[in-house]
Order: structure tokens, then sequence, then C-alpha cells
């Protein structure tokens, strides 16, 4: 890179004119250093979807142990030009997240605390001195193990969205995350491929889906990597969003011309379709294959709604400018219509084949019930499945720990206030992705607007199942809105830094 062209770049990322970064390493040791640590973290974080959906301890824990050691150099600037500096537009955003994600973990830890005072769970305590004739001080957090869990979850998603603010304020590593996030859904798909040959799908490794007798010639839905159909469509749909992303998005030649660049200048198919963008169709067939093998009604709606949002706002503004562009939209539309109408057999097959297509409804109408008897306190992060258990209504008689509403079950766990605070914490962001999307310049809009469009599809599907609390899509989530809130803020926006350490 040329000192003029990299002086224009320290520019661009805000730093005034004239002043140059300090650099104390070599070149060539800080750009070796900084690779290392965008490539540990673009692939640590797409590889957490291989330990399925990386849902059992041993899996999410040393992942958690990972980030939290490469959240220290990144701190300090390895693998970004201004470490966790803090731009004036992002402030008042940035330290209302803060405060909203400091108050949900304060009161999470007070949950678990003697000092809370008595909620609606005090009975059990009471009742186990009885039996006992000792017992735990009457707390709101029921199962103050998983409380601590979800804790150190929540932490690590805290320290990806930082990580990847901090990488992805480079364009380059921007894209290089949808490059991941496609190549990731493509293994899975892959892998789920494999097992729907090898073992009718009903195995993911050598774990058994199937509860009760398993017979050779049984078919299972498709999960990948996933022990949870659903949770592996919601997955496969980030990644259809992401590579529609990378199929909007310019050549580098286009990416370095300057913002007065007349893209009707480029419009003809010929010059749009290259080998790269052939691969990344191909990436697209495969992922929509492995998205109707789930036969995830949730899944795939939710996917349809994050591809016409990436859609309408990619379009917003350019429907007389770019016609061509007009056009590839209305055509994936019609694609999306015909592969919903293919799916659609499998889809309401699905649920006829349930013994209780109603049994959701019922968990949701005991989780309200839960949520009656504690509406303030909760009864702890993670207490979940203790509380259900309690009120589990006799018609059904399977046990379950999940809500299969994510909303739902936090507000179960954490009360009224508190899951304000945790849906503050995930809104907030998303929103501020949403700004990028409507105020980008039209050279780089599809990085926000794919933040915000991929963001969508596991806030969605979450309100109908658990895919943001597999620790797999909350990362991969965590990183992708801390990439749109990195690309939230165009040049124009940001203030010059007078000097940065570690530059």
């Amino acid at each position: 890179m040329s000192h003029r062209r990299q002086r224009a770049q320290w520019e661009e990322e805000g730093f005034e004119p004239g002043v140059i970064p300090d650099r104390r390493w070599p070149w060539y040791l800080r750009r070796a250093a900084d690779a290392t640590a965008i490539g540990l973290f673009f692939l640590i974080l797409m590889l957490a979807a291989i330990p399925m959906g990386a849902n059992r301890d041993w899996a999410w824990a040393p992942l958690c142990i990972a980030f939290g050691l490469m959240a220290i150099p990144v701190a300090f600037g390895v693998g970004s030009r201004g470490g966790l500096a803090i731009a004036a537009a992002e402030e008042r955003p940035l330290l209302a997240l803060i405060v909203c994600f400091a108050a949900f973990l304060t009161f999470a830890l007070w949950q678990m605390s003697t000092l809370a005072p008595l909620a609606g769970d005090a009975w059990l305590f009471a009742r186990a001195k009885e039996i006992l004739g000792e017992a735990h001080a009457p707390i709101p957090a029921v199962a103050a193990d998983f409380a601590r869990n979800s804790i150190l979850r929540s932490i690590a998603c805290a320290l990806i969205f930082l990580m990847a603010r901090a990488i992805c304020r480079d364009r380059d590593n921007a894209r290089w995350l949808l490059v991941a996030m496609v190549l990731s859904g493509v293994l899975v798909v892959a892998y789920g491929l494999a097992m729907q040959v090898s073992t009718n799908a009903c195995y993911v490794g050598t774990y058994l889906k199937i509860q009760f007798e398993y017979a050779e010639t049984q078919r299972c839905l498709m999960s990948g990597t996933f022990v949870n159909s659903n949770s592996f469509a919601c997955y496969v749909g980030m990644a259809i969003v992401a590579v529609i992303a990378l199929l909007f998005s310019r050549d580098k030649k286009q990416v370095d011309a300057p913002y007065g660049y007349n893209e009707e200048d480029d419009t003809r198919f010929i010059n749009w379709l290259t080998g790269k963008r052939i691969a990344q169709l191909a990436a697209l067939l495969l992922l929509l294959g492995g998205l109707l093998f789930s036969a995830s009604r949730a899944g795939f709606a939710a996917t349809v709604v994050g591809v016409l949002a990436f859609g309408i706002l990619m379009m917003r503004g350019r429907w007389k400018s770019r016609p061509d562009l007009g056009r590839i939209f209305f055509i994936g539309l019609a694609v999306c219509i015909v592969v919903g109408l293919i799916a659609g057999g499998a889809l309401i097959n699905k649920f006829a084949d349930s013994d209780d297509p109603w049994a959701r409804i019922r968990i949701w109408q005991t989780s309200f019930k839960a949520i009656a008897l504690s509406p303030w306190l909760g009864w702890g992060l993670g207490g979940f499945a203790d509380a259900y258990m309690i009120l589990q209504p006799a018609s059904i008689l399977q046990p379950n720990d999940l809500a299969h509403s994510t909303p739902i079950e936090i507000m179960v766990e954490l009360g009224v206030f508190g899951a304000m605070l945790a849906f503050a914490v995930v809104l907030l962001p998303w929103i501020v992705c949403l700004r990028g999307a409507l105020r980008r310049r039209l050279a780089h809009r599809h990085l926000p607007i794919a933040a915000f469009a991929l963001a969508a599809i596991p806030i969605l599907h979450s309100t109908v199942d658990f895919s943001l609390q597999m620790p797999a899509i909350g990362f991969v989530v965590s990183a992708f809105l801390g990439m749109g809130w990195a690309q939230a803020f165009g040049r124009r926006e940001r203030v010059p830094e007078r000097f940065v350490t570690g530059h």
C-alpha cells in the first residue's frame, strides 16, 4: 500500500489529516499480528456451530474463555486501527447500551443474593425446610448454577460485540465476516447432507436425536450440526442473507471508487456475473436446499422476512437509478414464492404429523402463569425449567426446559423489569444497524443492511422458538450486530483521533 493511499485510509477512518497514528511495531509484524487476530476471531466464531451448536457445557465454556482471551489484544488495537476508540456520534447510544447491559447483569446477580425480597418461589424454600429441616434463604433464583452459565454466555456475547465493532470498522473485514458466515453455513449444510445419506439425519455425530426406539429405516428432519432442525434452519437462513449481501456487493475496484461513482455505468449482467459470484450462487442453492430439508416453518418464514428486508432496504431510493437491481429483487421474490410452494407440502406434513400441534400454546400459557406468580423479580436467570416443572399441566406428560419463545422465557426468569433490560441489549444495536442501513451512502450500504437483515432472522424466529439461546447463533448475531454498529457511523460522522495507542 502506497504512503499516499495509507494516509487517505487513515483519514477515512477518522484520523485528522496530517496526524499519523503511532506505529511502534515494524509494519510486517503489525500486519501479521492483525491478520492472526482477525483470522482467529472469524475462525472460532464460525466453527462454534460445529459442536452441536455449542449448546453443551463442554463446547460453549472453552469458547467463552477463547473470546475472553482474544478481547485483550483487540482492546489494545491488535486487529483494528482504533481498538475500542469511541466516535462522538456513537457516544450516547453506546453509553445507553453499556448501562442497560450493566443493569441486566446487576439484576441477574441480585436475584442470586439474599438481598432480594421474597418472590413467588419463597414457598418452595419454606417447604424444603419442612421436609429437610433446613434450606437456603429464599431468593428469586431457583437455579443459581444455570444463572451463572447464562451470565457467562451473556458476557461472551458482549465481548464478541465489542471485538466485532473494533475489527469490522474496516470494510474489508466486514466483508470477510460475511464470507465466513457463508462458509460456515455451507459446512453445516454439507454435514447435514452427509448425515442424511448415511443415517437418515437421525444422528449428529454419535448423538441419536430420537428419544425412543430407533429403526434404521426411520427418517429424521435434517438438522446439520444442530440437534434441532429449527435452529439449523435459522442458522442456514442467516447464511442465505450473508451470501445475498455478497452478491450485492461491489468488486474491489468499485469499492475504492469515490462516492460520486456513477452506478449506471456498470449495469450489464455480463460484467456482474463473475466467477466469484457463480460460486456464491452455487452456495445459495445449497443453503436453500438445506433450508427446505429442515422443514422448519418458522425458520423458513423468518428467512423470507430477512431476505425481503435486505432487498427492500437495498432498493430504497434506487428503483429508478438501478432498474437492474429491481429486476434482480423481483426475480428473487419469485424464487422465494416458488420455493415456498414447493416446501409447503413438507411444512404442512410436519404440522399434521405432530402428536400435539398445540402443545407449544400450552407451554406459553403455563409460562404466563409463572410470570403472574413473580412478575417483578422473576424466577432467576436460567430457572425456567424449575418453574415449569412446578406448574406443568397434567395434559403435557413430557418434561420441558424451554419456553419455545425467548421473550416469554426471559420474562419468566427475569420478570418484567429485568426482561426490558435484556430486550434493550439486543434491540438497541439492531436499531443502530437499521439507522446505518437508512443513512449509509450507496457504495457500502449493503454492510449495515446485511447486519440488520441477518440479525432479524434469529430475533424474529426466537419469538416462537429458542434459536437466540443457542450459543453458536447468539455469538454470530452479536458479531453481526457489532459489525452493523461499526458500519452505521460513516466517515463524515467520525471525529478525529489525535493519538491511538498501538498504532
